[in-house]
């Protein structure tokens, strides 16, 4: 497997080395998680080898830290975010129209959107196992063309006369697609943990831009393309898109050896990993960060249209200022992510719980506390859930990484697999509770109470969480020998007590 290390390449430019000339040069620095795996494995010693051009530093690393390889799989899985949840999401303006006159009630209506979700639920943890198998990059690939293929089927529907037949294909495509963005959200994350092994916090605030960016540019892109060509167009856009996209995919991404994945085994699987106290709250907090965001989605617009008599634009432009500040937080939080160390991320997950759970309360607003409840504190409380809402959920993945390899599980792909199944798969499973939840809540005891509920399950998450007790760290540095030989070096690791 291809290890990356740009703290290295920062110091091959302060060496000058020929071809005919030898410089040893012994320095410390910050470990990565990757030394720190190859330490274990060789009880302290190993050899790795590069040819000493790929290491010469560039402009494009000098500013960014990352390598030109790293920086083409960075955009490509952007990319595959985006489009991952733009398919997701890019039926939300016109399909409830389209069903209702095909004679499909309300219910099923929602049951066709949520259906994604559901399999997302069950496939996530089985596609953490089959990265353990199958090449990640492979299994985008699969991914990519069977979303494509539905998609494109997809827009065949409108020529279908009968409800039970239009109902049957309906679910059928949803249920692929949501095993195709399963498979997609899995190996996405396996290879980020992969290639970025010491910025997993930044890179995946980056990677989140992309997630909230396709959430809110599905909806107004499937609006789009419906007005201008009906409900077939939005289907073949995106399906072509997504299949047009196989090469590039192909060609930008990393190959991951299969013996590299399974050569060593774990200290266990998934079952194994669930049991360790720290990843179950983790695991909870995602949970109900997931319920947070979803719960507004069938009773929001109802809600402003009876208290404001607010239009679709003006629910639009308040939900695209939810999308907005988680978008333009999650690279800030994903980089402060990296600064801390495990521990401090605990406190990082708790400020974001806290701060969700005041915007959620300012949304409501709950009652007894005198809260204006106008259209401009809507606004307010949006974006304080938005920020607050990217800091709880940002440090969840690299958290659960760290924690399963200080209980004794081996930093490879095959754990990376698990907790990138396990992490998509619960916080899926809370955009199923979260509008199921938020409409009964709302039937029943109206906006402000439903909302007063939710921030109530973000504040008792808060205590779990400070009282967490995981103390085990990883190690933060070793002694690192370079010795330079010709047109290539050894790097040779010496762990030190």
């Amino acid at each position: 497997m291809q290890e990356y290390f740009p703290e290295l390449e920062q110091l091959l430019d302060d060496c000058e080395v020929t071809s005919n000339k030898e410089c040893i040069k012994k320095t410390s620095i910050k470990s990565s998680r990757s030394i720190i795996s190859s330490l274990q494995q060789n009880d302290g010693y190993f050899e790795y080898s590069i040819n000493i051009n790929e290491a010469k530093e560039s402009i494009l690393s000098r500013y960014t830290g990352l390598s030109l390889h790293q920086f083409v799989i960075l955009v490509c899985l952007c990319i595959l975010q985006l489009n991952n949840y733009c398919v997701m999401s890019i039926l939300t303006p016109f399909f409830p129209k389209e069903a209702e006159m095909k004679g499909m009630t309300l219910d099923m209506s929602g049951l066709t959107f949520s259906m994604f979700a559901v399999v997302v639920v069950i496939t996530s943890p089985f596609m953490g196992f089959l990265v353990s198998l199958v090449n990640p990059k492979n299994i985008i690939v699969g991914a990519l063309f069977l979303s494509g293929l539905c998609n494109i089927g997809f827009g065949f529907f409108a020529n279908i006369q009968s409800l039970d037949y239009f109902t049957l294909a309906c679910f059928t495509t949803r249920i692929f697609e949501g095993i195709a963005a399963s498979a997609n959200s899995v190996a996405i994350f396996t290879i980020l943990a992969s290639v970025f092994p010491d910025r997993i916090g930044g890179i995946m605030g980056i990677v989140e831009v992309f997630v909230g960016l396709g959430l809110s540019v599905g909806p107004a892109i499937g609006g789009l393309l419906y007005n201008l060509g009906g409900f077939s167009m939005p289907f073949w856009v995106i399906g072509t898109i997504t299949i047009a996209f196989i090469p590039v995919t192909m060609i930008a991404l990393p190959v991951i050896p299969y013996q590299n994945v399974n050569k060593m085994e774990n200290k266990g699987g998934i079952f194994e990993i669930i049991k360790i106290p720290s990843i179950i709250l983790i695991l909870c907090s995602n949970l109900i960060t997931a319920i947070g965001w979803c719960y507004l989605s069938p009773i929001f617009e109802p809600h402003l249209r009876k208290e404001f008599d607010a239009s679709p634009s003006t629910v639009g432009l308040l939900l695209s200022l939810l999308s907005i500040a988680y978008a333009i937080s999650s690279p800030i939080w994903g980089k402060i992510v990296d600064l801390v160390g495990t521990e401090t991320t605990w406190k990082l997950i708790v400020v974001g719980l806290f701060g969700s759970s005041i915007g959620i309360v300012l949304l409501g607003p709950t009652p007894y506390l005198n809260i204006p409840n106008q259209i401009w504190m809507k606004a307010v409380a949006l974006i304080v859930f938005g920020l607050s809402s990217a800091l709880a959920l940002l440090p969840t993945f690299k958290s659960m990484l760290d924690y399963a390899i200080a209980d004794g599980f081996r930093d490879n792909e095959s754990t990376s697999g698990i907790i990138s199944g396990l992490w998509t798969s619960v916080y899926s499973l809370g955009e199923i509770i979260g509008p199921i939840g938020g409409a009964a809540l709302d039937e029943n005891f109206g906006f402000s109470i439903c909302s007063t509920v939710v921030a109530g399950l973000h504040l008792l998450m808060i205590p779990e969480n400070t009282g967490s007790t995981h103390t085990e760290q990883l190690p933060t540095s070793k002694t690192i020998e370079l010795i330079f030989q010709r047109n290539s070096f050894a790097l040779l690791v010496n762990q030190r007590a």
